[in-house]
């Protein structure tokens, strides 16, 4: 058996990569080592039965991807939902801060907050408008093509034009090396909005502790969620994701064969030439031969299935460290009765068309406590969490009347710490704690949401121990294949050695990365899209027609097609 790539990994970012590939002409295989593909991105009905999780991907940016149009994911079956406010978050006071779909909501919001705030908003929105096509391309650039150095002045471009506007006397260079928390003291006042930006900036992965992450995520979050940066729900659960990248590989002659883990890849002076099954798989021991691999496995457990001689010592030892400690989340989710009603809802009813947000961390202090006490191995007394009901933007995830809702706390991969109690230091530490963990979230989401409890039907936690046993590639339970820290970030992800000449490239010949690679795993698909990109050029192959959509194109496009609050009951509807 051979082909001209092997795709070792039928998560979403495998697929893509496959699916451009096979498009382009080329015969592909991808080797997965459960019975079904998109690890990541399943849903399950692990409550009761009508009732979907979504264990892992649960807020979809598929919508940013280029892949919407190259891939014409519509076509197989994608469908995409939202509700009018893409982002929120609850206080005890019984206020909320809202980001709406559309910027005018955001607005309206920010005034009852803090109209200074509000004004801000509006002179970031004037730059946006004013800059729109820069930033469209600045957002490609910097998500969808390999990184590069040069690049980053491109970035500070509109930052630098946000400076301006307020008459800031900062200069962006100086700017751009702070922290998340910094820089939002500089710009906003109300912490109503500050704890929103920042714990979005947070979920999507820019942790606001870490220097230079920090600012470029939150401030590019703040001014781009909603009306540019896309968040949906996939009609059925994020798993149609998953279904409609393997039915369009398969549409496009990619062989995908399930229940084959690969054992060992095979390595002859420094150059990649094939692959060899697990003696469990459905082909034990076959070997595969292929012109290009891509893994999208992480980094470590890809160069552990490479003989040790292969590589230098000094590049193996670097990729041993490779930290996998942030991005590492503990998730309970609920199967309900009705869907939770916020205590904000009478300050603004928009809490109640929002299928995402967060709760806790009621200041800017709480949040600095809280990610000292989380980068030291603890899960502090104080949580804070994301909450979901993707059933507010899609009804057919429950039962008629129902809804499912899911929580996701920031954890230590092996906690020190549980509250004041001391922990075991040990991985397997999950199966004793979970379901403290989880009654201390049930508990929190009831202080926002009154009668919550009343409404649970069923309850499944679902630990960092989990979803490592789920996907043995996610170490220590990580969900975006590796953490996201200032020297594992932009042209250093993966580590400053493993990758040349782009993102992709391994310095093994032949060999490439659709896993812990820029910008970083999840579904706006980037990581395939670019591994992609660098083996057809590697083959001397041209870019075809058709592979030319670019970032946000397809949800411009389509932005007032997709339908919103379709879970939402009648008396929230506007």
């Amino acid at each position: 058996m051979d082909a001209d790539i092997v795709v070792i990994g039928g998560g979403v970012n495998g697929l893509t990569a496959a699916a451009y590939l096979a498009k382009a002409g080329f015969k592909v295989i991808v080797l997965e080592a459960r019975g079904e593909c998109g690890a990541h991105c399943n849903s399950e009905e692990v409550t009761r039965a009508g009732f979907i999780h979504n264990l892992h991907a649960t807020w979809l940016i598929t919508g940013l991807s280029p892949a919407m149009d190259d891939l014409e994911l519509e076509k197989f079956g994608l469908e995409l939902v939202g509700t009018d406010y893409a982002y929120g978050k609850v206080f005890l006071d019984g206020k909320c801060a809202l980001m709406g779909v559309e910027p005018q909501n955001t607005y309206l919001n920010w005034s009852k907050l803090n109209p200074q705030d509000a004004e801000f908003f509006l002179k970031v929105s004037e730059v946006v408008i004013e800059n729109f096509q820069d930033i469209l391309d600045s957002v490609h650039t910097f998500i969808f093509t390999p990184p590069k150095y040069s690049n980053v002045e491109r970035q500070l471009s509109f930052l630098e034009s946000i400076l301006k506007k307020i008459r800031s006397p900062i200069p962006v260079s100086e700017f751009a090396t702070m922290n998340g928390f910094q820089a939002l003291d500089i710009f906003f006042k109300s912490d109503y909005i500050k704890t929103m930006i920042l714990s979005l900036a947070w979920i999507g992965s820019f942790p606001p502790i870490h220097r230079r992450i920090g600012t470029s995520g939150t401030l590019g979050i703040a001014a781009l969620t909603g009306s540019i940066f896309p968040v949906h729900q996939a009609k059925g659960g994020s798993h149609a994701l998953t279904h409609a990248l393997v039915r369009c590989a398969k549409h496009h002659g990619v062989k995908i064969l399930s229940n084959c883990p690969v054992s060992k890849i095979l390595v002859r002076n420094g150059k990649a030439f094939g692959v060899k099954l697990s003696p469990h798989a459905v082909f034990p021991g076959e070997e595969i031969t292929a012109r290009k691999i891509i893994s999208n496995l992480t980094v470590t457990r890809t160069f552990s299935m490479i003989d040790e001689n292969e590589i230098d010592p000094e590049i193996l030892a670097h990729i041993k460290l490779f930290c996998y400690d942030e991005q590492v989340i503990f998730g309970v989710h609920y199967a309900l009765s009705s869907p939770p009603i916020w205590i904000s809802s009478e300050f603004d009813d928009g809490i109640q068309r929002c299928f995402m947000g967060y709760i806790g961390g009621e200041t800017v202090k709480d949040m600095k406590e809280f990610a000292v006490e989380l980068v030291s191995g603890v899960i502090p007394e104080n949580i804070m969490a994301n909450w979901f009901v993707p059933t507010l933007a899609d009804p057919s995830q429950a039962p008629d009347g129902c809804h499912t809702a899911f929580l996701w706390l920031d954890v230590p991969p092996i906690p020190v710490r549980f509250g004041n109690e001391e922990l075991e230091y040990t991985f397997e530490i999950w199966d004793k704690i979970k379901w403290k963990v989880a009654d201390k979230l049930t508990d929190l989401f009831e202080r926002y949401a009154p009668g919550f409890k009343k409404q649970i039907l069923d309850v499944f936690p679902y630990s960092p121990l989990d979803v490592y046993r789920n996907n043995p590639s996610a170490e220590k339970g990580n969900w975006n294949g590796g953490a996201v820290v200032p020297e594992q970030f932009y042209v250093l992800r993966p580590l400053a050695g493993v990758t040349k000449g782009g993102a992709s490239r391994t310095f093994i010949d032949n060999l490439y990365l659709s896993n812990s690679i820029h910008p970083y795993g999840a579904t706006w698909l980037a990581s395939g899209y670019i591994a992609a990109g660098e083996v057809l050029k590697d083959l001397g192959a041209e870019k075809p027609s058709w592979w030319q959509a670019k970032a946000c194109d397809w949800y411009l496009r389509n932005i007032s097609k997709i339908p919103r609050n379709m879970g939402v009951p009648k008396q929230y509807r506007r």
